[in-house]
């Protein structure tokens, strides 16, 4: 009898300090991602990175004059295929031309991401050594809540022994129970170091960024395609002429080559930013 009471508090204790527990993991990892998206915007917003922003801006301003230029080229050269092909060829170089800028822009502030990371991390006095160093030795594991369980396991203890004693003498016979023994195994908190989460967070919010220039790329892409093959269509109709078949076959090739720079553009991103485009983020 004496051994079941114990037993029953023993199990109570043991259930509320498993709950406060796993409350204290779930506040640790959402302070975790909040430290993460932190260090982030800090390192984003780096000065060292606005040449780099500002290539990446004109980049896009070039599109939209590629735009600008396609609602005259529509009016100008309607009833002209060789025109119109001439016209597109030069859309989709001054496309590539964009893409390649913006690429090699985006692929400068890939390589500094960790520079980037290490210094925001060491800006705010983040005791992660290797981000002060600049570069990950060693992933710095988190401070686990393991502590704090072990202090609540201790209380727990001191909590049953308290209660044995108002009760008098009638558990003193029973043998003494550490808590610890038979406390369940909590989740500990990602033991994945700072640093190299907030080089992957800052790595993905930029391809993310890259992706989206690249589809709105392949988009206009295919909105000026649709007005070339108008245009091939209507040569197709007239008398042959070899100027304006010559005009079609560089519209091809100029449209190959844009296509070609995307392409890299968009393996260059999935292989330096994994999870760029994904929804699970390792801030998460």
């Amino acid at each position: 009898m004496k051994i079941q009471l114990k037993a029953v508090l023993t199990g109570r204790l043991t259930y509320a300090q498993t709950e406060q527990a796993k409350a204290r993991s779930e506040a640790a990892k959402a302070e975790r991602k909040r430290t993460i998206n932190s260090e982030k915007a800090e390192a984003m917003a780096s000065p060292r990175l606005d040449g780099l922003e500002s290539r990446k801006a004109q980049a896009k301003a070039r599109i939209q004059q590629v735009v600008e230029w396609l609602k005259i080229v529509r009016k100008l050269y309607a009833q002209d295929p060789k025109g119109m092909a001439k016209a597109l060829a030069q859309a989709f170089k001054d496309l590539k031309a964009a893409v390649k800028s913006y690429r090699e822009a985006g692929g400068q502030e890939m390589a500094m991401s960790g520079e980037l990371a290490g210094a925001a991390i060491s800006n705010n006095g983040s005791p992660d050594r290797s981000a002060r160093e600049g570069a990950p030795k060693e992933a710095a594991p988190q401070e686990s809540s393991q502590g704090s369980w072990g202090e609540a396991v201790q209380e727990a203890n001191e909590a049953v022994a308290s209660q044995a004693a108002l009760d008098g003498d009638e558990l003193q016979d029973a043998p003494d129970e550490d808590l610890s023994r038979s406390a369940p195994a909590l989740e500990q908190p990602g033991r994945a170091g700072l640093y190299e989460a907030v080089v992957a967070e800052v790595r993905k919010a930029l391809g993310e960024d890259s992706l989206d220039f690249i589809k709105q790329v392949r988009g206009l892409a295919i909105e000026i395609t649709k007005l070339l093959d108008a245009a091939r269509g209507q040569a197709a109709i007239r008398r042959r002429d070899k100027d304006t078949d010559k005009a079609m076959e560089e519209a091809d090739k100029t449209l190959k080559e844009l296509h070609e720079e995307l392409d890299t553009m968009e393996q260059d991103i999935h292989r330096e930013a994994p999870t760029a485009g994904m929804r699970l983020s390792i801030a998460a």
